[in-house]
């Protein structure tokens, strides 16, 4: 199925489990009652600007599922999506890109492969990785040199098979950083962290840069495998420190050593 405009896409009545279709994009609306729809068979890359909910039918949990090579955006900016089955991210990337609400409805996204990104908000608890998977990412940016800072109102968790992609752009005091906001971090053993890119000279002394910041009132639990607690990383001729208790004291910052 191809675009669907300012139409309806309406599932909700149709036979369990779900449908798959190759891709939607537009600004209609999208009725899932309690079935799963699984997007990205034919590998484009679309955005979503409309409603996703579990439909009027009074059934629930309906479910989003990510699937393919391409990249599928949520972009709803005003209208929240109520749908409550849960998001699966299973290839390609998928991109959260609401102002307002959650762009991936009120329950879990679990990440099992391929790449969540985004400068949106999500409601509901993430999970990167399934611990024994072929890995999966997180990644603000998502492949852009455009830093972002991605809203989790819930629990993250880096699973062993986890990948936290952060770039950043700095230059004597100034810093933009990717960033992820998050009620409560849990990084399990194996998880890594990739840090890349662009500094210009020598950076101010002190300077620090904010990778997660955890808004619940508990330590982050564990730290990426490549980054312990204390360590020095060099990025690009400038060396940062890595502090699991930075910011308020539960955050985790790399703060400027030069």
């Amino acid at each position: 199925m191809g675009p669907i405009g300012s139409g309806t896409l309406a599932i909700d009545s149709h036979n369990s489990p779900g449908v798959t279709v190759g891709s939607v994009e537009g600004d209609g609306e999208i009725l899932l009652g309690s079935n799963n729809l699984t997007v990205g068979t034919n590998n484009l890359s679309t955005t979503f600007s409309g409603l996703i909910e579990d439909g009027p039918s009074g059934k629930v949990a309906g479910s989003l599922t990510k699937v393919g090579t391409g990249t599928f955006t949520l972009s709803n900016a005003s209208l929240t999506d109520t749908y409550t089955g849960g998001t699966t991210v299973s290839g390609g990337t998928l991109i959260v890109n609401n102002r307002n609400y959650s762009a991936t409805g009120t329950g879990p996204v679990q990440v099992t492969a391929g790449t969540l990104g985004g400068k949106g908000k999500i409601s509901g608890a993430v999970t990167v990785g399934t611990g024994s998977g072929t890995g999966a990412f997180l990644a603000p940016a998502a492949g852009t040199t455009v830093q972002a800072t991605l809203t989790i109102r819930s629990a993250l968790t880096f699973d062993t098979d986890a990948t936290y992609t952060c770039t950043l752009r700095a230059k004597q005091n100034r810093a933009r950083t990717d960033q992820v906001i998050a009620n409560g971090v849990t990084i399990n053993s194996g998880a890594m962290i990739a840090l890349s890119g662009e500094t210009m000279g020598v950076l101010t002394q002190g300077m620090v840069l904010t990778l997660i910041s955890n808004t619940s009132a508990n330590p982050i639990s564990g730290t990426f495998s490549n980054l312990p607690d204390g360590s020095i990383v060099t990025i690009n001729g400038n060396n940062f420190q890595a502090n699991y208790e930075g910011g308020d004291g539960n955050d985790l910052t790399l703060t400027a050593t030069n």
